[in-house]
């Protein structure tokens, strides 16, 4: 398994670390990311800096074999006053040479824990070409409510996404 995995939230002084795997994380699957490495890669490392939440329930979750960081899975809660009930998970990825151990099966169940104090409704979106990421989403609770049909284009080929949800408060009752 992953014993020698500590997973934790990632705090400013992880910028480059974060911006590293970010940044590998765009170019080795860019179908699976809304953003690009193109938009990303210029940014400097003050702006990815101050993209880490310091505050408040957001939170970006880090795995790190020894000092290195392998996995993250991020968190973010709908600002307007009408969603703030409801929050997003995003940004999930693991190392290759990581994969198949659980990192990310335990990445999102941390997310989901965390989001289970803040939210009443956690959100997810997951390619439909992914299918070791939704069975694992799948298995975790997240239930589909929809495909978004060319949700990206990536040189010119469009990939759907299936919507996902976790409803704490229906999983409590």
């Amino acid at each position: 398994m992953t014993a020698d995995i500590l997973i934790r939230v990632l705090k400013p002084s992880d910028a480059q670390a974060y911006r590293n795997l970010r940044l590998e994380a765009l170019a080795a699957a860019p179908e699976a990311f809304g953003s690009s490495y193109e938009e990303e890669a210029p940014l400097s490392l003050e702006t990815i800096r101050d993209r880490i939440p310091v505050s408040g329930p957001g939170a970006i979750f880090g795995a790190f074999a020894g000092d290195r960081l392998v996995g993250m899975a991020g968190f973010a809660v709908y600002e307007r006053a009408k969603a703030s009930h409801k929050g997003v998970m995003w940004g999930v990825y693991v190392q290759a040479e990581q994969r198949g151990q659980g990192l990310g099966k335990q990445l999102v169940q941390r997310v989901i824990d965390h989001a289970s104090r803040h939210v009443i409704v956690l959100e997810a979106a997951v390619g439909m070409t992914n299918g070791s990421a939704r069975r694992t989403y799948h298995a975790l609770g997240f239930k589909p409510y929809g495909i978004q049909r060319k949700a990206l284009r990536v040189g010119g080929v469009f990939y759907d996404e299936e919507l996902l949800f976790i409803d704490f408060q229906q999983s409590k009752a």
